[in-house]
């Protein structure tokens, strides 16, 4: 149960790769936990970097500290820097979140206590020296948060005898359910609306749902299908898009805004995202955000069956699950959501129940749950 007082007079700090009005899955998580701890009372203060920085502000609920965009390898320091000129000022905070590991670095530099959160495959990579450093903070950490079930359990095979099992807690959604159906952003078209939205890369596999959107015409189905992104799939894509003379029903909008994308998502009947594990296993969906919005705005999703997304969706109880890896699995899924609009229906409905759980104060509450019962205090 939500206790809206549950951090007053606390003071909470968040580090973040990235924040408002920046776009991209760690601003929306760094953004999502930042104000779910507000909403709990606390005074929440977030140390990144953003395009509109160097600054020093109110953004909402929090106060931000920017320190404007760039890489550098005194990022953590200038970070660090900070972090004790605040804590000299103020004192420690009763808790400090490091949204994923690399930010840890500056508290761990400082020597604040810290938790941090584990996403997907931002902790599989690196050489020995960068393996070294992900040990020692998973190792140093308060305590290590996953994202989902698949993440812990990857996390545990990269850094193993962590000194206790990650905190798992499902990320938010980022998108309003209520938005009215808007038409002006749709394209043009007969037949229900299939729509992906995702980073175009070869784990998330549009390239084998466009061909599954040609078996699916070819079978005389009817529809529509809208693909947002960018990333290093996107050229490929199109020309996939042009080679099986597609352009009638597949459009590819790359890059869109807020607006447009939550207009699409309540516009859909179908969200596709037939994401699989790549790279020997070492790239992979920790949980993907993408997918609850469609759910939690009723869309009948059919997602790949690897990693995280598949503890969001019961396959054929509120959604399809396929291999990413099979055009034909894909189309299979297609065929039987665009031939039964019943079935979308009671999908969408139910996928809609499940989402409504996914909250960012769900999050955040489901970590200080824990650092509760594990710590016999509250944070």
């Amino acid at each position: 149960m939500t206790r809206p007082g549950r951090l007053a007079g606390q003071r909470v700090w968040v580090m973040a790769k990235g924040y408002a009005p920046d776009e991209g899955g760690m601003q929306t998580y760094a953004r999502g936990v930042a104000e779910a701890y507000a909403v709990l009372g606390a005074d929440v203060t977030v140390f990144s970097q953003t395009s509109l920085g160097p600054r020093d502000e109110r953004v909402g609920p929090v106060r931000l500290i920017d320190i404007g965009s760039g890489k550098s390898v005194n990022v953590p320091f200038h970070l660090h820097g900070l972090l004790r000129r605040e804590r000299d000022a103020l004192g420690a905070p009763a808790l400090l979140h490091a949204t994923t590991w690399r930010t840890s670095i500056p508290p761990l530099l400082a020597g604040l206590p810290f938790i941090t959160t584990f996403h997907g495959r931002e902790f599989m990579y690196g050489g020995r020296a960068t393996a070294a450093v992900l040990r020692l903070i998973a190792r140093r950490a308060r305590h290590c948060v996953a994202v989902s079930r698949y993440t812990a359990f990857r996390l545990a095979q990269r850094i193993p005898r962590l000194p206790a099992p990650p905190i798992v807690a499902w990320n938010g959604t980022a998108i309003c359910p209520d938005l009215p159906k808007c038409d002006a952003a749709i394209p043009a078209g007969s037949g229900p609306l299939i729509l992906s939205l995702c980073r175009l890369e070869p784990r998330k596999n549009i390239l084998n749902a466009v061909e599954a959107a040609a078996q699916c015409r070819d079978y005389g189905l009817e529809f529509r299908f809208v693909i947002c992104g960018r990333g290093p799939d996107l050229a490929d894509v199109k020309a996939k898009v042009d080679a099986l003379s597609l352009g009638d029903r597949v459009h590819v909008l790359g890059f869109v805004d807020n607006a447009r994308a939550d207009a699409l998502y309540h516009a859909a009947d179908i969200f596709l995202h037939p994401q699989s594990t790549i790279d020997k296993g070492r790239d992979f969906e920790g949980f993907g955000i993408a997918i609850a919005d469609a759910m939690l705005v009723r869309c009948a999703v059919i997602a790949g069956r690897d990693g995280g997304p598949a503890e969001l969706i019961d396959d054929g109880e509120d959604g399809l699950l396929v291999d990413g890896n099979d055009p034909h699995a894909i189309a299979e899924g297609l065929k039987a959501l665009l031939r039964n609009a019943d079935q979308r229906t009671a999908l969408a409905g139910r996928a809609h129940d499940k989402a409504m759980g996914c909250t960012w104060l769900r999050h955040v509450e489901t970590i200080l749950d824990a650092i509760e019962q594990r710590e016999g205090k509250a944070p």
